[in-house]
């Protein structure tokens, strides 16, 4: 039945459900796309290309000043730019599996090899610090994706591009990829072919300077690994081969040999070779400038524990006290070694007594 209209308008309507609001739809996120890095568009007038004066400049954090003059360095740079894009976006595809991460792969190779092409051999020191970096990138690629002999490769050339550089700290930086190198070669499981690294950059100590906290860092990492393994008689070639290649470099050096001879007292220590142990604290004692127990739970690195079993003798223990050791701490090494003891970088423990 149809009410009129005016019998709708006297009487109330209807109940009628309440609309439901419309679902919101998420807003799409649109990232924008990323900013062109400003050294690629840079440029030189060609007319001012022929202009090396600048070129020679060696000084790392003018960098960029000397690529806005100096036309072979900007070519070398924004290569390097345009390479280092290509692996980062190569290494996040193979994160992800992204299917496209071998052709992003294959782009970046291809770049990697036009820059060495071009700019190989540098003329200018900054080719030279550039093709550094580009040899971290490919290390970066080639790690990323499993092809471990391209990345060792890739470290040779690394170390190559370093030797001859003219930048300063440069026998800090050639250190520290030999260490990165020996540590990328013990994570392979090759410990053989770790060894032999180390030995050709202890090596360089006959003929020319050596930086010698990367060194003890790598004397340290390669016997650390040998001692884990069980291998202490290595452990000891490793540690006896650096004291003997770098100890006349120390004169000034406060503990730099810290880490290694902490290691040779927990050999000798547990093989309970009193005067050798003896022999080496003295030795210790005589770099240190400041006392190395000076608290009852000592957190330095692992000293004094290591010398465990061997505090007993009169002799080790009035020696751990010229160290600031007390009777407290020297009675508690043996409990405290049980449990092993942390490692310099705080990740392994040495293996207990």
């Amino acid at each position: 039945m149809t009410f009129p209209l005016a019998a709708q308008s006297s009487t109330s309507a209807p109940e009628t459900a309440t609309p439901v609001a419309a679902e919101k739809k998420p807003i799409p996120i649109v990232s924008s796309p990323r900013p062109i890095n400003p050294i690629l568009k840079m440029t030189i007038a060609p007319e001012k290309r022929g202009d090396l004066s600048t070129c020679d400049d060696r000084d790392p954090p003018s960098l960029e000043f000397v690529a806005k003059t100096c036309w072979p360095v900007l070519q070398a740079y924004q290569d390097l730019i345009r390479l280092q894009q290509a692996s980062k976006a190569a290494i996040s595809a193979q994160k992800r599996t992204a299917p496209n991460a071998e052709d992003l792969r294959n782009r970046a190779l291809m770049l990697a090899i036009k820059a060495a092409k071009q700019h190989g051999g540098g003329r200018w020191p900054m080719q030279d610090e550039i093709a550094q970096g580009a040899y971290r990138s490919l290390i970066a690629l080639h790690k990323q994706f499993g092809h471990h002999d391209a990345a060792l490769t890739a470290y040779d050339g690394l170390i190559a591009v370093q030797a001859r550089s003219l930048m300063h700290g440069g026998t800090a930086r050639r250190g520290y990829i030999y260490k990165d190198k020996s540590k990328y070669l013990l994570e392979l499981g090759r410990r053989d072919d770790a060894l032999a690294n180390f030995k050709a950059a202890v090596a360089l100590a006959d003929s020319q300077p050596i930086d010698l906290i990367s060194n003890v860092e790598h004397a340290e990492l390669i016997a650390y690994d040998a001692t884990i393994a069980k291998d202490e008689d290595r452990a000891l070639d490793v540690i006896n081969l650096f004291l003997k290649k770098t100890e006349r470099h120390s004169r000034h050096q406060d503990l730099v040999y810290y880490p290694v001879r902490i290691l040779r007292i927990y050999i000798l220590a547990g093989r309970e070779d009193h005067n050798g142990v003896l022999a080496e604290l003295k030795t210790f004692n005589s770099l240190a400038r400041r006392n190395m127990c000076q608290q009852e739970k000592p957190v330095e690195f692992y000293f004094p524990q290591v010398v465990s079993p061997t505090q007993s003798d009169p002799r080790i223990a009035a020696e751990l006290k010229t160290f600031g050791c007390s009777d407290a701490v020297i009675a508690a090494m043996d409990t405290n070694m049980a449990n092993g003891v942390p490692a310099s970088d705080g990740i392994k423990p040495l293996p207990p007594r």
